[in-house]
């Protein structure tokens, strides 16, 4: 009786675990599509910055801005690379590592084979005799020491190998990649935090860059009335458009502005959803433009709605990869006149 009781807790304690680990992988979900959102705004962003550059002359920090936030985006580009290479897990970062070391190993074996072959040393030709086949069926450790027993050979004989299209930089490499390969073995979970640190980065490096874009966004209202066409294109690609919603990807994004049927005037705020889809409701901006992403193909119902102002609601036909532009006309609640007391 007493060891089921301990048992019990024990599985209490792991499902605990379990449910902690859960939260944590589903929290660092969420903030990874948060992060790609964002990074999308700020690629479209700069873009559309670099192409209408002409236009900031006279504004001598901009060019300083559109440099840092260039240069940013770069490291960011750095920092996806590295959680590229590790997400397909330990097991797909295992063998690309074990593929580049056997690469590279299979490279100076096959011209240190030529080399002993035309010099006669039949020892070094046994030892250099080596097929693809060789490295397959072996296990992790002795493949490394197979990769290491080929640089061993060749290192003391680099210069002579020179003829066979090798070079030191070869049998460094050959190093590098056995110790890699090692490396890993020894310590697999390294991966896990390398693309920990690298989505930290990525989250700094976009901080930085936004602190930057407000600071554009106040330069600017100077063309807000000049080149409203620039003003409008800049503020629309700085909107953060959720394209993946609880581990849904959109098929399609639609955009537009959301404005006063009479006046034409902006209306800022109104909320705007697909009908049925309420809690994924987003907002219009300062601007009036919005930006929301559908996740379904079909007719569907796109609605703004504003206190002040009648529903308005929009049938559109979604079909997967196409964008769509609409504006959203609200039409003002009628107030009924009340003629003043005789």
């Amino acid at each position: 009786m007493f060891y089921h009781k301990k048992f019990k807790y024990l599985y209490v304690l792991c499902f605990v675990f379990l449910i902690i680990i859960f939260a944590q992988n589903l929290k660092l979900k969420i903030m990874d599509n948060q992060s790609k959102n964002q990074i999308r705004m700020i690629r479209t962003t700069l873009e559309n910055l670099n192409d209408y550059i002409v236009k900031w002359t006279g504004f001598v920090p901009v060019e300083k801005y559109v440099a840092l936030i260039t240069a940013n985006v770069a490291k960011i580009d750095v920092q996806e690379d590295k959680i590229a290479s590790i997400d397909g897990g330990p097991s797909k970062r295992k063998e690309i590592l074990r593929q580049q070391m056997q690469q590279t190993s299979m490279k100076i074996s096959g011209s240190a084979y030529a080399y002993a072959d035309d010099i006669g040393d039949t020892i070094l030709l046994s030892k250099m005799d080596i097929s693809k086949s060789d490295f397959t069926y072996l296990s992790d450790g002795e493949q490394a020491n197979k990769a290491e027993m080929i640089y061993n050979e060749t290192h003391p004989i680099v210069t002579s190998l020179s003829d066979y299209k090798i070079l030191p930089a070869d049998i460094t490499e050959l190093q590098k990649r056995i110790k890699d390969y090692r490396d890993f073995l020894t310590a697999p979970k390294i991966s896990i935090n390398i693309g920990s640190e690298a989505r930290e980065e990525i989250k700094k490096l976009i901080k930085a860059i936004l602190r930057v874009l407000i600071k554009l966004d106040k330069l600017m209202e100077h063309f807000r009335e000049d080149e409203h066409e620039f003003f409008e294109l800049y503020f629309k690609s700085r909107m953060v458009i959720d394209l993946g919603h609880r581990y849904r990807k959109a098929i399609s994004k639609i955009t537009g502005k959301v404005i006063d049927f009479e006046s034409e005037a902006i209306v800022a705020n109104a909320n705007v959803y697909f009908e049925g889809e309420e809690k994924n409701l987003i907002k219009s901006d300062e601007n009036g433009l919005y930006a929301i992403g559908a996740f379904k193909e079909g007719e569907l119902v796109l609605i703004a709605v504003k206190e002040g102002f009648k529903k308005c609601e929009e049938m559109l036909t979604i079909k997967k990869d196409e964008d769509q532009e609409l504006n959203l006309e609200l039409e003002k609640v009628e107030t009924p006149i009340i003629p003043p007391e005789v």
